[in-house]
C-alpha cells in the first residue's frame, strides 16, 4: 500500500502530465493552423484560415478569388452605450415575454403593450426556447430606435460581364415603435407597426411606379400593399405572399429590407447556435469623421462621399464585378437562427440568419429552397455607430452596399444611398402619417 504522501505526488504527476499533453496539442493545434491578423487581407491564398469565421458560401467567394478584403481591429461603438437607451433596457428587463403566436405581451397583463422603446428582451439566453424569436424581436426595435428615415438609392444588376440594369428610387420609412418617447408620432391607425413608401425615379420604362406599404402588429394580419402603375394610371392592391419574389426584377426582395423585413409571425423561428464571424464593414466609418448635418426640420442628413463601392467600378479589379470595394472585416460575435416561413408558397424554404450579440443587427443570410439547397444570399454591409445627441444614433455609412447574390444564376444585386451632400440620407425626421395614404400615393404617382 502506497503512503498518503506518495499518492498526492503521484496524482499530482499524472494531472502535470495531462495538463502538458493538452498545452502541447493546443501549441500543435495554432501552429497548424496560423490565425488571420489585423491588416491582412483575406483571399484565395488564405482562405483556409477563416474556415468557422464566415458562411460557407461567403468563404467559397475568397477561395474563389470573388472576394478580398482587408481585417480589422476595430471598437465598434454600441447602442447600449447610450444612457438614455440603456435606462429604457433596466425598465425592460424581464417585463415582457411572448404569446403563443410570437407577438410581444407584457408579463403583468397578458396583453400587447402600447409601445416599447428599446430592446424588448435584453437578456438573452441559448437554453430558452424563446430565444431565436427574442433575438429578431431585438433586431427590429435595433432599426426601430433609428428613428424615420428618407433616402434616395441606386439598385444595380450586375453579371458577370459587369452592370446589366440600375434603377433610381426615392423611400420614404415610418416607424411607430422603438423611438425615445419625445420622437414618437401617433397615427389614427394604432395598430400599424411601420409604413414605408418608395418610387422609381429612373429609368424611363418604370419610372412613375410607386409602391405603399403597412404593417399591423395583429400576428394575423397580413400586411396591406398597394401600387401605382403608371400604364394603368391607378393604384392597385397587391398580394402581400410575394414579398420573397425579387423587387423590380432584381434579385433583392421586399423581405429582405435592411437585412430582414418578413414579418415574424409568418416563420417559426429556430437557434441553431452561436458563432464568431468575419463581417463586412464600411471601410469610411471607421476612416473618416461622419459628415452629419442637422436638418431644420429635425434629424439629421447624412453626406455619403463619392467613388468606387463595387468591383466592375475599379477598372483593376480582377474579383467578381458585385464584390463591395469599400469594405473591411471584423470580427464580431453572432447568433444564428432558422427561420421556416409558414406559407407553404414561400419561394424560400429555409432562412439561415445571422445576428450580432451586441447589437442585434444581421449580417449575413443564407436562402435555401424547400429542398435545402443553398440558392440565394444577402450581405448586409455593417457600419460603425454615432451617437449625435442623447436617444439618438446614426449608423455612418460613408460607401456601403447590401448585396444580394443570386448563386443560382451567378449573379448579384446592390443598393447603396446615393452620394452628394444635397441627396437625402435622412434619418429620426418628421414624417405625417398622411404621406402613407392611399390618396398621397395616388398624388405622387401622376
Amino acid at each position: 500500500m502506497q503512503k498518503p504522501g506518495r499518492q498526492r505526488r503521484t496524482a499530482l504527476l499524472v494531472d502535470f502530465r495531462k495538463l502538458a499533453g493538452a498545452l502541447w496539442l493546443a501549441a500543435a493545434v495554432a501552429a497548424a493552423a496560423p490565425a488571420l491578423e489585423p491588416g491582412e487581407f483575406l483571399d484565395r491564398s488564405n482562405s483556409h484560415e477563416a474556415e468557422g469565421l464566415l458562411p460557407e458560401e461567403f468563404l467559397a467567394a475568397y477561395r474563389s478569388g470573388d472576394f478580398r478584403h482587408q481585417l480589422r481591429d476595430v471598437s465598434i461603438a454600441k447602442i447600449g452605450d447610450d444612457p438614455v437607451f440603456r435606462e429604457a433596457l433596466e425598465r425592460n428587463r424581464g417585463r415582457y415575454d411572448l404569446d403563443a403566436a410570437g407577438s410581444i405581451i407584457d408579463r403583468t397583463t397578458g396583453e400587447a403593450p402600447d409601445y416599447i422603446y428599446a430592446w424588448p428582451f435584453p437578456d438573452i439566453e441559448a437554453t430558452d426556447p424563446k430565444a431565436a424569436i427574442k433575438i429578431v424581436w431585438n433586431y427590429f426595435f435595433t432599426t426601430y430606435y433609428g428613428g424615420n428615415a428618407h433616402y434616395r438609392a441606386d439598385l444595380l444588376w450586375i453579371s458577370r460581364r459587369g452592370l446589366d440594369r440600375s434603377i433610381e428610387v426615392d423611400s420614404f420609412v415610418k416607424h411607430y415603435q422603438g423611438q425615445h418617447p419625445r420622437f414618437r408620432e401617433g397615427s389614427e391607425h394604432g395598430e400599424l407597426l411601420t409604413q414605408s413608401l418608395a418610387e422609381v425615379l429612373a429609368p424611363a420604362d418604370v419610372a412613375g411606379i410607386v409602391s405603399l406599404g403597412w404593417r399591423y402588429r395583429e400576428p394575423d394580419k397580413r400586411d396591406s400593399l398597394w401600387t401605382y402603375v403608371p400604364a394603368m394610371r391607378r393604384v392597385r392592391q397587391v398580394s402581400p405572399a410575394n414579398r420573397s419574389d425579387g423587387f423590380l426584377g432584381s434579385d433583392l426582395s421586399q423581405d429582405d429590407g435592411a437585412y430582414f423585413d418578413g414579418k415574424i409571425q409568418d416563420f417559426e423561428w429556430r437557434l441553431v447556435g452561436e458563432q464568431d464571424l468575419l463581417v463586412l464593414f464600411d471601410r469610411l466609418s471607421f476612416d473618416e469623421k461622419p459628415q452629419l448635418t442637422k436638418l431644420p426640420g429635425g434629424g439629421w442628413r447624412m453626406n455619403i462621399p463619392g467613388g468606387a463601392r463595387v468591383g466592375f467600378q475599379v477598372p483593376s479589379w480582377q474579383g467578381a464585378p458585385w464584390c463591395p470595394v469599400q469594405e473591411v472585416l471584423v470580427r464580431r460575435p453572432h447568433w444564428i437562427v432558422e427561420a421556416t416561413p409558414k406559407d407553404p408558397y414561400y419561394l424560400y424554404g429555409k432562412l439561415v440568419l445571422r445576428f450580432d450579440k451586441e447589437m442585434f443587427l444581421g449580417s449575413y443570410s443564407s436562402k435555401h429552397d424547400w429542398k435545402g439547397r443553398l440558392i440565394a444570399s444577402y450581405s448586409a454591409v455593417r457600419t460603425n455607430i454615432v451617437h449625435p445627441a442623447p436617444g439618438e444614433l446614426w449608423g455612418w455609412a460613408g460607401g456601403a452596399v447590401a448585396l444580394a447574390l443570386n448563386w443560382k444564376l451567378d449573379r448579384a444585386t446592390t443598393a447603396g444611398i446615393v452620394a452628394g451632400e444635397h441627396s437625402p440620407a435622412d434619418s429620426r425626421i418628421p414624417l405625417a402619417p398622411d404621406r402613407f395614404s392611399l390618396q398621397h400615393l395616388t398624388r405622387r404617382g401622376r
